[in-house]
């Protein structure tokens, strides 16, 4: 197997390590499985729109493995479909709560992509800047379309709009 994709694999299991560890400090371990499915299900569609759009065609980032179709499918489905699941397991926090678990979530992103290149931004400061805004951005888009359109409420978008 490449160095591109053993990477890929341990970035993936150091995401799956710190979701398991997430899911133990929200007492929602017997609900990995289908909080997993759902993850990986909304990370391949928001996935994919991001990949393409935001890495392909603006060229904000770029991927160690390409823009291949398997490649792309592959990253929507575990680290997008990984995010996702880790906003799942927040449906009742509060907004500062969402904020530090997603600044910590990317954070484990950002430091385990240092050690296994698996992508690359094209700007300077990236990770910073991706970090506060980027994965903020993607995580409230994220819980937005749950809350919105697929029936699963949010705490902190039910009290930001009750306000």
């Amino acid at each position: 197997m490449s160095e591109p994709w053993l990477n890929f694999i341990f970035v993936i299991l150091i995401q799956f390590l710190l979701f398991i560890i997430h899911a133990y400090y929200e007492k929602k371990l017997s609900e990995v499985p289908r909080i997993l499915g759902r993850g990986i299900l909304i990370g391949i569609v928001v996935g994919l729109l991001f990949d393409v759009v935001l890495g392909k065609f603006l060229g904000l980032w770029s991927y160690t493995l390409g823009f291949g179709a398997l490649s792309l499918v592959l990253s929507a489905a575990f680290v997008y479909g990984l995010l996702a699941a880790h906003i799942l397991l927040m449906q009742q926090a509060k907004l500062f709560h969402f904020f530090v678990w997603i600044i910590i979530v990317g954070m484990f992103y950002e430091i385990s992509n240092y050690f296994f290149h698996v992508w690359k931004y094209e700007f300077v400061l990236a990770p910073m800047i991706f970090l506060l805004t980027g994965y903020l951005g993607a995580s409230i888009f994220i819980a937005t379309i749950w809350h919105f359109f697929l029936g699963r409420r949010f705490l902190f978008i039910d009290n930001l709009l009750n306000k």
